[in-house]
């Protein structure tokens, strides 16, 4: 199979992990986690290319990590003159995560993004929420013939003066989803779109006809230790939750997720046999914390067609 090439585009953060026993872990998270997983996933067959804007205090570390990465491009990612973002994530002892962000490094522009408009994957994982602008956005649509993988994520947080972030979806949300080609979201998130709780299968396969008749293919609805859901041809497909030994941390899943789905469906233009491949690699990520044992987890794993 030829090599295909992936950007992602998104924010690499920093991240500390606070969980209910007081344990505290420091880690750099967002679109790290794509990018390793497609990476250790995608192997020979996949190249990848950063385009985030990164703060001049964490710079050197992310770039001394991501140059021992060999399918790994740097020339997308921007030194910034901002302190990088910031997460402290707060985990309960129901796994409810609460997170406040530090600082803040501006939103991509629309020249950071175009020498990359030839690839065969965009990836936009909304890590801040403001990671780029709606304009921006519309313009690298118009301007690429690559499948557009967008995850909402972040764009459904608000955050307040205190950096605490909350959901609060865009009145214009819409216009977002219209780029997209294959929608993610996690449950809560799409509850957020929809302004309503979603209690029934029903409901949830209406709401995802919705977002179909905006231009998606397929919606993906990440469920946690339930599985995942895809909304595809006025349908829906449960995938059952796996069973994970010696859960550690369920930070970075969403994102191991969407890498495990886009490697997969380059390989086999499969959407059913994509999530199903997702769903396995997103258990796997919660026997770790942070990006470091992503490698070891994935190393023996891969697609099979």
């Amino acid at each position: 199979m030829a090599q295909f090439d992936i950007v992602v585009i998104g924010t690499i953060n920093k991240d500390t992990i606070i969980f209910p026993n007081g344990k505290k872990t420091e880690s750099f998270g967002g679109i790290l986690y794509n990018i390793l997983s497609l990476s250790y996933l995608g192997r020979e067959d996949v190249r990848i290319h950063p385009v985030c804007n990164l703060g001049y205090d964490v710079y050197g570390h992310v770039i001394s990590q991501l140059r021992n990465v060999h399918n790994v491009e740097l020339g997308g990612i921007s030194k910034v003159g901002s302190k990088n973002n910031h997460a402290h994530l707060f985990i309960s002892r129901e796994s409810v995560r609460e997170e406040t962000l530090k600082n803040r490094v501006p939103a991509l522009i629309y020249a950071q993004i175009k020498p990359f408009l030839k690839a065969d994957v965009i990836l936009v994982n909304f890590i801040s929420g403001s990671d780029l602008s709606l304009k921006t956005l519309k313009k690298t649509r118009r301007e690429t013939d690559a499948l557009v993988f967008m995850d909402v994520h972040s764009l459904t947080l608000g955050v307040d003066q205190s950096g605490k972030r909350f959901f609060d979806a865009p009145k214009n949300w819409r216009e977002w989803i219209r780029q997209a080609d294959i929608v993610q979201m996690n449950l809560p998130e799409m509850k957020v779109l929809a302004k309503k709780n979603l209690k029934s299968d029903q409901e949830v396969r209406e709401f995802g006809k919705h977002i179909l008749s905006l231009g998606p293919q397929a919606v993906l609805v990440t469920l946690g230790k339930d599985g995942a859901l895809m909304i595809f041809d006025n349908k829906v497909r449960r995938f059952k939750g796996r069973k994970v030994r010696r859960f550690e941390d369920a930070t970075g899943c969403g994102d191991v997720f969407s890498a495990g789905f886009l490697v997969c469906y380059m390989k086999t233009k499969d959407l059913v046999e994509s999530v199903s491949f997702a769903n396995r690699v997103a258990a796997e990520k919660c026997k770790v914390s942070g990006t470091e044992g992503i490698k070891r987890l994935f190393q023996k794993i891969a697609v099979t067609l």
